[in-house]
């Protein structure tokens, strides 16, 4: 692994522990963790949970009520029916009311590890990724432990939630998929390298696409795990986050911002593109119009489905790690070094509201 990928891991990830699958060692700054909904948008970063007012920014609660120096957070959170549920770097998980983010309805102490990953919810399980290289299924009601699959490595990407099965990304070069009910283990798909995003499902198919470290995108048949094709070439780099379908045409970028459509039947190279520099937070799909592309030096350009060219590009001050948000006409753009914390747009590239909590 080339320096340059060792230091953008260890701005990804919360410490150098991560990548030796190591719960212990020294914590570092991660990027904003980001959820928005209907009406919020909550940001967990270093010392805080902020609770945002979606259309200005303006900041309407925050968890803990006075900001620790020895407590931080940077997974984000999901929300259902009046509550959050996220983890922090205490080891400890929380389910807290929506309504006041330091009314807690429970606290889930378990875990011998911090929370890096966004968890995922179905029915009355919150399965939860931690760096103690375990996975927990938490009752969303009781906040008792349901079960818990113990792995080899971090668990730093959320799982995805499929009917009755659970697939996790894995950095020991895996791709593991577990049965809901009961945490076990019902295959693995081997891949070149860690594999740090959430898979991409496709219910149409039953195909689930991944892309890994070790320079691949792959496709394999969720009801039995068999492959159904390995795109690598020889210039292909590393690749870092979730792919998206667009147009029947199966998208993602690597880490030198090669945007590369496939097709997500065969694997066939249909078109590529170039964002022009470092990729590390991939694309994000914009209904079935097109999809944004965050460089890592902040550079955004927006490809539309027709042109497949930047139709639109813009400065985010700071640096963008993780993938920005769409939701309706808003685009929300997560970045560390820079004066705040988030940045906004919409679809057409209109800078909206930024968050810095010093404001």
């Amino acid at each position: 692994m080339n320096k340059k990928v060792i230091r953008l891991l260890i701005l990804l990830v919360l410490a150098s522990a991560v990548l030796t699958g190591c719960a212990t060692g020294v914590r570092a700054e991660s990027t904003p963790g980001v959820t928005v909904t209907d009406n919020y948008v909550y940001l967990a970063y270093m010392n805080n949970l902020y609770q945002l007012d979606r259309m200005s920014g303006a900041r309407i609660s925050s968890f803990p009520e006075k900001a620790s120096a020895g407590l931080a957070m940077y997974a984000a959170p999901i929300t259902d029916n009046g509550f959050v549920y996220f983890g922090d770097l205490g080891n400890d998980f929380h389910k807290v009311s929506e309504a006041n983010l330091n009314q807690i309805v429970w606290t889930f102490d378990l875990a011998k590890g911090w929370y890096q990953a966004k968890p995922a919810m179905d029915g009355h399980l919150v399965i939860v990724p931690c760096t103690d290289r375990n996975i927990y299924a938490i009752d969303k009601e009781t906040g008792t432990e349901a079960w818990v699959y113990r792995g080899e490595y971090a668990f730093i990407a959320q799982p995805v939630v499929v009917e009755d099965r659970v697939i996790v990304s894995a950095q020991d070069h895996h791709v593991l998929v577990l049965d809901i009910a009961s945490g076990e283990e019902l295959y693995r798909v081997e891949m070149k390298g860690a594999v740090l995003a959430p898979p991409l499902y496709d219910p149409e198919s039953g195909s689930v696409f991944v892309g890994s470290l070790g320079r691949e995108m792959v496709s394999f048949d969720l009801a039995n795990g068999e492959i159904n094709w390995t795109y690598s070439t020889d210039d292909l780099s590393t690749i870092w986050a979730t792919p998206i379908l667009l147009d029947n045409q199966l998208i993602f970028t690597d880490k030198n911002g090669k945007i590369i459509a496939l097709n997500p039947a065969t694997g066939e190279d249909l078109w590529q593109n170039n964002a022009g520099g470092t990729v590390i937070a991939g694309v994000t799909l914009v209904g079935d119009q097109g999809f944004p592309v965050a460089r890592e030096d902040g550079t955004m350009s927006y490809y539309s489905s027709e042109s497949k060219g930047g139709d639109w590009t813009v400065t985010v001050p700071g640096n963008i790690y993780s993938k920005p948000i769409v939701d309706g006409d808003q685009i929300f753009v997560p970045v560390v070094k820079a004066d705040a914390y988030i940045y906004t747009y919409n679809i057409t590239g209109v800078p909206g509201w930024s968050f810095n909590p010093s404001n």
